[in-house]
């Protein structure tokens, strides 16, 4: 098929939600068409320039009369850009933010087949944000995914509308998110969100900034002799809506037999609780992101959770977590009680 292709997937946490890692390989053989108007065409010369072979560039010019140039044949790139005129159509290689389809199989729900945005990367797989994986069904043990390219204008805006990664977020099957976070993404938001974690001013607006902050920085909530801390808490809160209140009892404290309801959260800022998969998690209705998603739309729901997400991976990364045997190897005593236990 035409303006298709289909390779292994790869994890990429640095990705947007809603945006797909595309080989260089891959976007230099699958074009877009694109008109040539007063506004875009000193660009696309540039393009015609280029070629087939460098990315970015061009692979056809067709004449408004439908003659088709194919450019790996033209020795002198240059004078069939200069001879490019305001109604020629140019077949240029797909670029940063332009819509395509990308689907899994098998297809068995809606979500099987999203828009995102592309992203042209290095490598030979599709990259792919791993919480953008539960309405998929995919894992990153091997499996391919294919990738689609609109053609018309018309077909890309019924893209945009309908079947972008945000736009699907509420599954049709139990009425809560889809997409969440997942593994590490949990025990980061877990450790960044515990009691005992601080941050230095620097650390804090690092992180801010990772994830698109602009506001007004808050006060440090720790203040003593040696400096002021800010903490993982106040991190949390600034993606928060300044209006947003809700309480909930994390999967924290039910496994723990803790209190319940410990997650509380008043007028955008979280006052007590850590932040886990009851909050954040995919497949978790009635979590703090469902009620962002409900109350203020699937915009603002994807925003919140890139921002959390990115700031997360980050946090998660300079931490550090990790175990060896040695977490593995049972106490004497422990191993006593299982056999008296048996």
């Amino acid at each position: 098929v035409d303006f298709s292709s289909r390779t292994v997937i790869s994890p990429d946490p640095n990705l947007d939600l809603g945006e797909v890692g595309v080989p260089v390989q891959v976007a230099t053989k699958l074009t877009i068409p694109e008109i040539v108007t007063e506004w875009n065409i000193e660009k696309l010369k540039k393009l015609v320039i280029n070629g087939p072979s460098i990315f970015p560039g061009v692979n056809y010019i067709v004449r408004p009369d439908g003659v088709k140039i194919r450019l790996d044949f033209v020795e002198d790139r240059s004078i069939i850009a200069d001879s490019l005129e305001i109604g020629y159509l140019v077949e240029r290689h797909l670029a940063d933010g332009d819509v395509v389809l990308f689907n899994r199989q098998p297809s068995l729900h809606q979500m099987s087949i999203m828009a995102h945005h592309v992203r042209v990367l290095p490598g030979k797989t599709f990259r792919l944000h791993p919480s953008v994986c539960p309405p998929y069904n995919a894992d990153f043990d091997g499996d391919e995914m294919n990738l689609h390219v609109p053609q018309s204008e018309e077909a890309r805006a019924e893209a945009i509308l309908l079947m972008r990664v945000q736009e699907q977020l509420i599954s049709p099957r139990f009425g809560g998110p889809i997409i969440g976070g997942l593994r590490d993404f949990i025990t980061g938001a877990y450790l960044l969100t515990k009691d005992d974690t601080t941050l230095t001013k620097q650390e804090f607006t690092n992180f801010a900034m990772l994830g698109g902050y602009d506001g007004e920085l808050p006060e440090p909530k720790i203040k003593n002799k040696n400096g002021s801390l800010y903490t993982g808490k106040q991190l949390f809160s600034i993606f928060l809506p300044s209006d947003f209140n809700l309480i909930l009892t994390s999967k924290w404290s039910k496994g723990t037999n803790g209190k319940r309801k410990d997650i509380v959260i008043k007028n955008g800022e979280l006052v007590s609780g850590v932040i886990d998969k009851s909050s954040i998690g995919a497949e978790e209705p009635e979590s703090v992101l469902h009620r962002i998603a409900k109350d203020y739309g699937n915009e603002k729901a994807k925003t919140f959770l890139n921002s959390i997400l990115i700031i997360i991976k980050q946090f998660i990364t300079n931490y550090g977590f990790s175990y060896g045997y040695s977490d593995l190897e049972l106490s004497d005593k422990d191993r006593e009680a299982i056999l008296t236990d048996l």
